[in-house]
């Protein structure tokens, strides 16, 4: 089977293929992975990973930004395990493990692939259903699944319209965000399968924080990360595009966890869009962090917050504005 139409392996060595991303205690419980081969989603086939509990338990749903897959960043979804929850997580179209042209999922094709994850998980589990989101898997989750009568509640780590160019605040000064858009609509129009080298698309160093370079290494070094994004996935990320529920009708309960020094999409963007929200919510800043940070400290204690806020929405409503300035992770 060739790269672009790679698929879910039934059992994975993960201490083979990823045993330099994690400690050894977090590998073991990896290794119990269920995998689910066969979700369809339009004409892409998924790969999931099923971490399972319950099926009255909690179940969140996860899928991964776009740089990577689920595997590498499987330290977002062990804390949820821990807790009692459901984990259920999947490879976006053209990406990792599921099928489709690598770097080249149009941003309909990821929008499906949420709400089929979704009514898959809804059929399967009896209990509440969550989303956690670290990247731009939740400004897609929204788009796809606001104010879905069983989705429970929604975190993300950024939340904007598609066409901001707050969204894209990497390409700084903003002429340089729409030339590079209109540069990107020509290439998806008459050539989309043009792309460049992944690490062209988003300044890795500044998604992950400075004392990632080791992880940047491994994950520069899998071939199942974005090493090449194509045009039309570019272009699709930074076209205008309203969404379905607009941000003042949402009635979904969502958390934005924002880090204050981000040079990846900025607080500022991340407060406009949650003011506003019009259903319960919470906004919480990370004054002192960077965009991420890949250390077992830094997603055990952004991990909390979001259970903490999944568990507080079966009792409560309201909305909430606070910072954290205890919260663990370098400046950049």
């Amino acid at each position: 089977m060739s790269r672009t139409e790679e698929r879910c392996p039934a059992a994975i060595d993960y201490r083979t293929h990823w045993g330099a991303y994690f400690d050894s205690d977090e590998l073991e419980l990896l290794e119990r992975t269920v995998t689910r081969l066969h979700l369809d989603s339009g004409p892409h086939t998924l790969c999931i990973r099923h971490f399972p509990g319950t099926t009255d338990a909690p179940t969140v749903l996860i899928a991964h930004g776009m740089l990577g897959y689920g595997v590498p960043f499987a330290r977002f979804h062990l804390p949820f395990i821990h807790a009692g929850f459901n984990v259920v997580q999947f490879d976006f179209p053209g990406m990792g493990y599921s099928s489709g042209r690598r770097g080249a999922g149009p941003i309909d094709a990821l929008i499906r692939a949420w709400r089929a994850v979704f009514q898959w998980a809804s059929a399967q589990f009896n209990g509440p259903l969550y989303i956690a989101a670290n990247a731009e898997d939740g400004v897609l989750a929204y788009y796809a699944l606001a104010n879905e009568q069983r989705l429970t509640a929604l975190s993300v780590h950024t939340l904007f319209e598609y066409g901001d160019p707050r969204g894209a605040y990497w390409l700084r000064p903003w002429p340089a965000f729409y030339a590079a858009r209109a540069v990107l609509k020509t290439a998806a129009a008459y050539r989309p399968t043009t792309g460049v080298p992944g690490t062209w698309t988003i300044p890795w160093k500044h998604v992950f924080a400075g004392d990632d370079a080791d992880f940047r290494r491994l994950l520069l070094a899998d071939a199942s990360a974005l090493q090449r994004g194509e045009a039309s996935l570019g272009f699709g990320l930074l076209r205008s595009r309203s969404p379905r529920v607009p941000f003042e009708e949402c009635a979904t309960p969502v958390q934005v966890i924002a880090s204050g020094e981000s040079r990846i999409w900025p607080a500022e963007l991340c407060r406009d869009t949650f003011q506003r929200l019009g259903g319960p919510k919470e906004y919480v800043e990370l004054p002192n962090a960077p965009h991420w940070d890949m250390s077992r400290a830094f997603h055990d204690a952004y991990c909390q917050r979001v259970i903490d806020w999944f568990r507080s929405q079966r009792t409560e409503t309201g909305a909430l504005l606070r910072r954290d300035a205890s919260f663990p992770g370098s400046v950049v």
